[in-house]
């Protein structure tokens, strides 16, 4: 059975294809990454038009939503089809005037492409919660740690890894990003993740202590990790701690 995060992680390919569809595209693709709304559990779009025209993934209601001044149009995803939900995207972004169609197609790879005869079936309500409450917590911790870096950060999802998280220019060429990642061969469950650039490259000094709250990578990622599950709502503690070993080194 796929797992609930990875289904999810599949039904935010509307979303990223309606941006490769409608927007421009940006050198480092940031024009398919996701804002998450934690107040009505969703995830949304840029803007696709000049009218300010979104489109949204509602983990509450696991329905897919156009969102704009006075618009309604939404489809619930359980029991329908991948085809089924491609059709209604194509008839309603053109009834909304899109220039250009809507067009199921991407650049990348995903690990667990959607199948031809793909029927989407909700997760439990407990679920899907817990999803959101997840994202919900990462979009907070991660907001704090740009703010506690003196910087203004557009936290996003970025549909290709379907990870929350940022990126900053720090001083004397270093680069810090950080965020809440899924599952996979890091870590067997989704994880907090902070990691440092320096003139372009991983930097993680060999003689740094041990942390409190997670633990080093050097093997594949560099930098630190701590699992979610062994969280405990500290993700933001987390961060700092990292951050003030890496600084005062």
């Amino acid at each position: 059975m796929d797992h609930p995060i990875q289904t999810i992680h599949q039904l935010s390919q509307y979303l990223a294809a309606a941006a490769i569809s409608f927007m421009e595209a940006a050198p480092d693709d940031s024009h398919t990454n996701l804002g998450f709304d934690s107040a009505a559990q969703s995830l949304y779009t840029h803007p696709l038009n000049n009218l300010g025209v979104q489109l949204c993934f509602s983990y509450a209601d696991f329905s897919l939503f156009w969102k704009g001044e006075g618009l309604k149009s939404s489809i619930t995803l359980d029991g329908k089809t991948h085809e089924e939900v491609l059709n209604w995207l194509m008839s309603t972004a053109e009834a909304l005037g899109f220039y250009t169609p809507y067009r199921y197609e991407f650049h990348y790879d995903l690990p667990y492409p959607v199948e031809e005869d793909q029927l989407w079936v909700a997760p439990e309500d407990k679920v899907l919660n817990e999803l959101s409450d997840a994202r919900t917590k990462a979009q907070l911790a991660s907001e704090a740690f740009a703010t506690e870096l003196g910087k203004e950060v557009a936290i996003r999802i970025w549909p290709h890894h379907f990870d929350t998280g940022g990126y900053t220019a720090l001083a004397d060429g270093l680069g810090v990003g950080w965020g809440l990642a899924i599952p996979d061969s890091v870590v067997n469950g989704s994880y907090y993740y902070i990691s440092y650039y320096k003139d372009g490259k991983s930097y993680l000094p060999d003689d740094l202590p041990e942390l409190p709250l997670g633990d080093w990578y050097r093997d594949g990622f560099i930098g630190a990790v701590l699992p979610f599950r062994d969280s405990d709502d500290d993700s933001f503690v987390f961060y700092k701690q990292v951050h003030d070993r890496i600084m005062s080194h």
